[in-house]
């Protein structure tokens, strides 16, 4: 099943690139048509584009391949395809407006933001040297808004998944401000007058509204798209954890336990905090359906449309052909495990005093001594730092009595 996907993916990924492929070259072809018709300008035009697409092509598949992305920009060909080629249709049709109020700011940054620095700025430029090509302009133009794309391009690629855009923006707008007054305001021919300012003014307006507003898009549909499901499943009294409240109390209560460890380590260790609760409570859902299997989890995943990514670390956690990779999965595998551990000591004897340091420390090393923490993404550090946290909690696990 996992090769037929992947084969699915790269079909599409190259009917994807191709496409794009193809209509670079025709929107460059239009604009020389509109700015520049003349073969010889036309063809190098072309040529050059059609280079350059190639180009950003292979950055967004080598991203993928190594990881680079920031952004869960993973497999997102469409998405990114259909902003680069938007970028070129707004950069073929800017040298009707003033040079000073072009918004390649917006530009760079979408292109990063919708693939990673790199490829946003390699399509960036492209798109600029089009719209500077047809236009006639200088170098110094390409230089204002390639530094000015540049600066917006690396400020948005720090952030994390808060997306808090507010000093980003502050900085890039700054930086465009910065070069607007070197490359255009202290070079215009002629006293300066308020007159000068009103177009880079109206730049710097337009630009900041323009990357207020679909930077915000950008987070509720790609960064934010899953916290109102992650809210709604990871609330305690959500009707899928009624129903296992319902058929084992036990259950229930264990799922509660692993959950409430699984979210402070996680966040601790600065991985995806939400997605570790849900799969702290869901991780024995399947026994709403008979066994604990994978085929059961994955039908109510399927079902209450769980994330993506929720459902990733569910089927490496339950299925016994899948082998465990994630930071998340294995965060989960030691809050259930220590939780069972507990649990099972409290109820051969509930009024055992446990040392639960040398229990924590068993857990652990009884991990080690097994294959499943080969080949998977956490460090030692971070099992340091977990294992650290479990210990802390000690007043936390008399509540499993």
């Amino acid at each position: 099943m996992n090769v037929g996907k992947n084969k699915k993916n790269v079909w599409k990924r190259i009917l994807i690139f191709t496409l794009m492929f193809i209509a670079a070259g025709g929107i460059t072809y239009l604009g020389c048509l509109l700015h520049q018709n003349k073969p010889d300008l036309l063809l190098r035009n072309v040529v050059m584009i059609l280079a350059g697409t190639g180009a950003v092509i292979f950055s967004f598949v080598l991203s993928e391949i190594n990881g680079f992305f920031i952004y869960h920009n993973e497999g997102r060909y469409g998405r990114f395809a259909l902003m680069y080629l938007l970028s070129l249709c707004v950069a073929a049709s800017l040298p009707y407006l003033p040079v000073s109020g072009w918004p390649f700011l917006v530009i760079f940054v979408l292109l990063g933001v919708f693939s990673n620095g790199m490829t946003g700025l390699a399509a960036g430029s492209l798109c600029l040297l089009l719209a500077v090509n047809f236009a006639g302009c200088d170098y110094a133009i390409f230089w204002l808004y390639f530094i000015s794309g540049l600066a917006g391009i690396l400020v948005f690629s720090t952030l994390d998944d808060d997306f808090r855009v507010g000093l980003p923006l502050l900085i890039s707008i700054l930086v465009l401000a910065l070069c607007l007054m070197g490359n255009v305001i202290l070079f215009v021919n002629a006293k300066l007058s308020i007159g000068q300012f009103t177009i880079p003014a109206v730049n710097l307006m337009v630009s900041c509204i323009l990357l207020l507003v679909s930077l915000k898009m950008f987070s509720s549909t790609v960064i934010h798209r899953y916290r109102e499901k992650y809210m709604e499943i990871n609330d305690p009294e959500c009707p899928l954890l009624v129903q296992l409240k319902e058929k084992s109390k036990e259950e229930y209560y264990h799922a509660i336990h692993t959950a409430y460890l699984g979210d402070k380590i996680a966040k601790s260790l600065e991985i995806d905090d939400a997605a570790v609760k849900a799969c702290g409570y869901y991780h024995r859902i399947g026994m709403l359906r008979g066994e604990n299997t994978w085929e059961n989890v994955a039908a109510i995943c399927d079902e209450y449309h769980f994330p993506p990514k929720t459902k990733s670390i569910l089927k490496e956690y339950v299925d016994t052909n899948s082998k465990v990779v994630s930071k998340e999965t294995i965060v989960v595998l030691f809050a259930d495990c220590i939780v069972s551990s507990i649990l099972y000591l409290f109820d051969k004897d509930p009024k055992a005093e446990l040392d639960y340091e040398q229990l924590i420390d068993t857990v652990f090393q009884k991990k080690f001594e097994t294959d499943e923490l080969w080949g998977n993404e956490i460090s030692l550090a971070q099992l340091h730092e977990m294992k650290r946290i479990f210990i802390q909690e000690k007043l936390y696990y008399d509540f499993l009595r």
